[in-house]
């Protein structure tokens, strides 16, 4: 049986929203608008790379 994850304020109590439409929660959950969420998502993922915060996760 597979759990899924649901985080509940993905559209909810919002901290900071930007012109563009990207917004922070008060959770720290960040959600990038259309025009942005493309390059915010390679530049995490290189920031990840950079240092070095993967790890191997072996499924059963």
């Amino acid at each position: 049986m597979k759990k899924s994850y649901n985080r509940l304020t993905v559209e909810g109590d919002i901290q900071t929203k930007w012109i563009c439409g990207c917004f922070e929660t008060v959770d720290g959950f960040f959600k990038f608008c259309t025009q942005h969420s493309e390059s915010m998502k390679q530049t995490i993922e290189a920031q990840i790379d950079k240092l070095d915060m993967t790890t191997v996760v072996e499924e059963k």
